[in-house]
């Protein structure tokens, strides 16, 4: 059965439909977040200044679109607008009274002086739920810091616990988690305030950072923090940074998961590697020897994947033995597996033209509504007539004065 073929043999509503989100945010955490919305049924209305989402101008592009933009943004209504001009603060505001969700990314303070912070807009509509997500918080001293995911992966300490674990080699990581699992958090907390209103009738305002987020999702935070005594020759945490890279006969690479020096992990390496002398060697006779002789014990790991050969044949020898075994791949090879075809794991969204883009599609699989991607990554402003006819009840004319006053803005796709 392909995703959504059951919820749409029942006729089923996407689970966020009837829901509208009105989304200033840019770039990746908010993004992010608005798009798992709209993937989960909400109508979200993305509002771009003048010289749009910086996304927009990133490599590798088609018909004026990029793909990075595409992929945190496919789905999403679009309006732009000049707001530094009272008139589309104006029409924001009629826009809120139609909204359950805002959701914005900006430095605190920047909304409250476009006159768009909370506090106006709950005046408005009692039942918003208005969402800012910042760097370091709405309050505290660090409110006017900049921040984007490098400059919180190294305050939160994620960047220095990697390079520690390798050495010193202190390295910013390529991806940014502290945009997306803020992105997550945000969303989860949103689902949540929605649930609450259905109890109390009224929204609320959420505060999400990225720094308190980079915290709390840390699952190594707790020992990083310990102050109490330390045992000896223990392994603390799991410590998953020192997890076997292997590479087996054919030249193809897999991770291991589980420390080769941990209780009863070691016995389960040495029965599949067949080896049954490293039990009696006294360089590996408990953790604290196992510790001390670690590279000695993975140079005789990384000789016996040699002899080993394929990656699928070392999973079938570790999972004998409760080791779980991933090959190494890359984005595209994973996206060509029969795994990856039968979850549709990947889908394919218009790039505005004849062709296509493959992004990654939703992962929740609802057995009663349809969570697949779908929709198409907007231009700037390319829903201003729609939104502000049929929301805020504006005429064709005031549209038109508006867009020829310089308030409402779009842009179309160019030569690039």
């Amino acid at each position: 059965m392909t995703r959504g073929s059951r919820s749409s043999q029942t006729g089923s509503q996407r689970p966020l439909e009837g829901i509208r989100v009105l989304d200033f945010t840019r770039v990746l955490s908010g993004p992010h977040a608005t798009r798992m919305l709209s993937d989960l049924g909400a109508e979200v209305i993305k509002v771009e200044p003048p010289m749009g989402d910086m996304t927009r101008f990133a490599m590798p592009r088609v018909n004026s679109l990029s793909s990075y933009f595409i992929q945190q943004n496919v789905g999403k209504k679009n309006i732009s607008l000049d707001m530094t001009k009272p008139q589309a603060v104006e029409l924001l505001k009629k826009l809120v009274n139609h909204c359950d969700i805002v959701i914005e990314n900006f430095r605190p303070g920047v909304m409250r002086k476009m006159g768009l912070d909370y506090e106006t807009l709950s005046q408005l509509n009692p039942r918003l739920i208005y969402t800012s997500i910042t760097g370091y918080g709405a309050t505290g001293p660090w409110t006017t810091r900049r921040a984007y995911a490098p400059v919180v992966n190294a305050e939160s300490g994620i960047t220095k616990h990697q390079g520690d674990v390798r050495g010193g080699q202190y390295a910013n990581d390529p991806h940014s988690h502290g945009d997306v699992y803020t992105a997550l958090e945000a969303a989860s907390a949103i689902l949540a305030a929605l649930y609450q209103r259905e109890q109390t009738g009224v929204g609320q305002y959420i505060d999400v950072s990225m720094a308190e987020t980079m915290l709390y999702v840390n699952e190594h935070a707790h020992n990083q923090m310990w102050t109490g005594v330390e045992p000896v020759g223990e392994i603390r945490s799991f410590q998953p940074a020192d997890y076997p890279v292997l590479t087996v006969a054919d030249g193809s690479m897999v991770v291991v998961s589980g420390h080769p020096a941990e209780r009863g992990t070691f016995d389960f390496f040495v029965a599949a590697m067949q080896q049954p002398e490293l039990l009696s060697d006294p360089r590996f006779s408990d953790v604290a020897t196992r510790l001390e002789h670690f590279d000695e014990l993975m140079d005789i790991m990384k000789a016996w994947a040699k002899t080993v050969p394929t990656s699928d044949e070392i999973e079938n020898r570790l999972s004998q033995y409760q080791l779980a075994t991933g090959r190494l791949r890359s984005v595209s090879e994973l996206a060509d597996t029969e795994w990856a075809r039968e979850r549709e794991a990947v889908v394919l969204v218009s790039d505005r033209g004849d062709g296509a883009v493959r992004i990654p599609n939703s992962p929740w699989h609802f057995s009663g509504s349809d969570t697949t991607t779908q929709g198409d990554a907007k231009y700037r402003g390319e829903d201003n007539h729609a939104i502000f006819s049929e929301i805020a009840g504006l005429s064709n004319e005031e549209i038109t004065q508006l867009e020829n006053d310089g308030v409402l803005l779009s842009r179309g796709p160019s030569k690039r």
